[in-house]
Order: C-alpha cells, then structure tokens, then sequence
C-alpha cells in the first residue's frame, strides 16, 4: 500500500509538470499558477468521499483530556529519539528531500544560466523525475521483506545524491536528463521504504506523532537553504551550490549506511 502511495503520487509528479511545461512553451508562465487553484477541487471531492474503516478510540471515549498540538510533538521527539532506527530514518527524511530539490529556488537561474534552455524544460525535466519516481515506487512493492532494511534505505540515499550530482554537474541538458531519472527512481524507493520501515520500528500508540516528526524534517530541509541560498549563489555560483548540496547527500548518505548496518547487526 506505501508503494501504492507513492506511485499516485509521483504519476502527478509526471503529469503535473507536463501540462505546466506545456502552457509555459504555449502561452504565458503566469498563466500556470492560474491553473493551480483548479486542480484542489478534484481533491477536496475525493476527500470529502473518503470513510475510516477502523475508528481508533478517542481519549474523550475514555474519560481522558484530548493531547495539545505541543505535547503531539512532543511525543513524536521522545519516541524517535529513544529509538535509533527512527532517528537515521528521520535524517533520511531530512537528506531524501533536501537532495530531491531543496534548493528550489537556484533551480530556475540554473536552467537559464547553465543548462541555458527556456522554463518550459524545467516542466519537462521535472517529469522526468516523475517517471523515474514512479518506476522507483513500483519497485519498491516488489522488494522482499527481509531485503527492506535501514542500511538498504541509506544505500538508496547516496544514490539520490550520485543522481543529483549528475543533474546539476554539467551544463547538458541530456545530462541532466539522466540525473533527474536517477534520483527520481532513488527517491521513489526512498519514499515507501521509509514509511514501512517508520512503521516496523514505531509503536502503533506513537506512529502519528512520529510521522508527523517525519514530515517536519521533510518542511525543514525545504525551508532552512532557502535562507542560504542568496548568499551561496552569490559568493560560489548557482550550479557549484547545486552540485555541493547533492555531493553532501551522496557523503552524508555513505555515513548513515555504515551506521545502519552496524544498527542492524546488533
């Protein structure tokens, strides 16, 4: 089911920026953001259909006070930092997206100044990275059990980063072609492995505030080279910040396999 998932949601990623890659070569860019709006009224209607077929208790039902949002979190941040597994499944949250294209915003001077191809390729490059997510996501539903490991999810880590050193590392866009394809399918895997992984090493009673966790280290590793990205670009140029980023996630990626697999002997 995590594949599943995962495979929804990495066909939007195709289909997404192809139709935006479309309007920007046909018409004018803004009239993308126009479209966005639209797209959440098919969402909410699927979202409204949606039923639980298992409702967990409630702790009114017990007699007990419902949990603040803090102290959510806060049991999502003792359960994984009492927990080795979680804590390397959570840095892999944290690279996964950061190497997947936290620094976003350089992206467009890097298509413009490096690669030198119109906005309407990084609608085509973009799917690109659908597709190899989606090929990932598929794969993922066929790895047996026993191969579904931490050392295995960190190993795929470095292969992001490889890929995304590939994309940003030269000025050819059939390079960056191929980059894209590699860490979209290193991602894809990434993706569902690590949600399944989250379950088996968290107790049912504290899976919500953990994935929640989770899903802050994603927001955060979107977030924090925002704030740097100005500067680097400024002091080192767009496509070295690039390539430095995915090497740190190819080296980090290495780190946490050597420490997965010593996690996994013992």
């Amino acid at each position: 089911m995590n594949s599943l998932n995962s495979v929804a949601t990495f066909v939007a990623v195709i289909a997404g920026p192809l139709f935006a890659g479309a309007i920007a070569g046909v018409t004018d860019n803004r009239l993308v953001f126009a479209v966005l709006p639209v797209t959440s009224v098919p969402g909410v209607l699927v979202a409204l259909g949606l039923r639980e077929r298992v409702r967990p208790e409630h702790p009114h039902d017990s007699g007990q006070t419902t949990p603040s949002l803090l102290s959510r979190v806060a049991d999502g941040v003792r359960a994984t930092v009492a927990n080795p597994a979680l804590i390397v499944l959570f840095a892999v949250c944290f690279l996964g997206n950061l190497g997947f294209g936290a620094f976003d915003s350089l992206e467009s001077l890097f298509y413009r100044d490096v690669l030198r191809v119109g906005a309407e390729w990084m609608g085509w490059l973009t799917a690109i990275v659908g597709v190899g997510a989606t090929v990932g996501s598929l794969l993922a539903g066929r790895v047996p059990t026993r191969r579904v490991t931490l050392p295995a999810l960190c190993g795929l880590l470095v292969v992001e980063g490889l890929g995304a050193v590939l994309y940003t590392a030269t000025p050819f866009v059939w390079c960056a072609a191929a980059g894209q394809l590699v860490l979209g399918a290193a991602n894809g895997m990434i993706m569902p492995l690590r949600v399944t992984l989250t379950q088996r090493n968290c107790e049912l009673t504290h899976l919500g505030s953990v994935s929640a966790l989770m899903r802050v280290g994603i927001s955060v590793s979107g977030t924090l080279p925002l704030l740097a990205a100005p500067l680097l670009a400024d002091a080192f140029g767009v496509q070295a910040v690039l390539v430095s980023a995915a090497a740190l996630v190819a080296l980090t990626g290495a780190a946490l396999v050597a420490a997965a697999r010593r996690m996994h002997a013992s």
